[in-house]
């Protein structure tokens, strides 16, 4: 995998997307040494991670492919994967265990748990260090829709304590809910970023019209680049733009019959 130089700051979330296979786990495996023969250096803290692995005492993380003791309890991995930092799980861990509604089933052996229930355990041992670094390879899969609501709450509250966030996800609503970048991860490296709190960031419109000949050729005019997806009308501008274009083809009679506004990160994400 070949990845050009990259940064993350303190007290941001970055979502890290991109099809199916482009490398997102294999990148967080990298940044936390569980893969080694990668080129160049992966610092935290200015401290390369190859070199001194204590710094990764400050890094929580779930993998989509995490494995867990599934012959064993739930407070036995917990205690395992503490003790592997050097400690044991603090004391607000049963707060927290509570909070994802799985504090009952602490003393049931995970082979036991359902999917959702497995990925609360992984989230929970992921967040009980308090970590300085969180990184989260599609954290929601399989998580009910209260206990979604609750992390992606909990991720942001993070972000305000000045932790920082790494994210994947396949659904954009997870990834605009909690990132302030977006890098797009393609054939092995970044090849777009996205500032999502940029307030005159692009959008992609997709429009159905009454006369599609018609929009295109006002969108020429425009300097505009338009292309076809189906039955739709797609093209990429500010918000302000849209809202003068609209105004344009309305008094040329044409009917809009439905209108999609997406961010432009949204197709890696799918």
């Amino acid at each position: 995998m070949r990845i050009s130089n990259i940064a993350f700051e303190q007290g941001k979330a970055y979502g890290i997307v991109g099809k199916n296979g482009v490398g997102k786990t294999t990148f967080f495996k990298c940044l936390v040494n569980i893969i080694t023969n990668y080129q160049g250096s992966v610092l935290i803290n200015g401290q390369e991670v190859r070199s001194h692995l204590h710094v990764l005492g400050n890094v929580g993380i779930v993998l989509d492919d995490m494995n867990l003791y599934r012959n064993r309890t739930g407070m036995f991995n917990l205690r395992y994967f503490a003790g592997l930092r050097g400690g044991t799980p603090p004391d607000n861990i049963m707060k927290l265990a509570g909070e994802l509604d799985i504090a009952d089933a602490l003393e049931t052996k995970v082979s036991k748990y359902s999917l959702g229930m497995t990925k609360k355990l992984q989230l929970l041992i992921s967040l009980m260090n308090d970590a300085e670094i969180l990184i989260f390879d599609e954290p929601f899969r399989g998580l009910d829709a209260k206990s979604v609501d609750w992390f992606r709450n909990y991720l942001v509250d993070l972000k305000r304590r000045g932790r920082t966030v790494l994210i994947s996800s396949h659904v954009q609503e997870d990834i605009e809910s909690i990132a302030d970048h977006v890098f797009v991860l393609e054939n092995g490296d970044f090849s777009a970023t996205f500032d999502l709190n940029d307030r005159t960031q692009a959008f992609v419109y997709s429009a159905e019209v009454s006369d599609v000949e018609k929009l295109r050729r006002l969108l020429e005019d425009a300097d505009i680049s338009s292309s076809m997806a189906g039955k739709f009308v797609q093209f990429t501008v500010r918000e302000e733009v849209y809202r003068q274009v609209f105004k344009q083809a309305v008094a040329q009679d044409i009917e809009f019959a439905q209108v999609k506004k997406e961010v432009q990160f949204s197709k890696f994400v799918r």
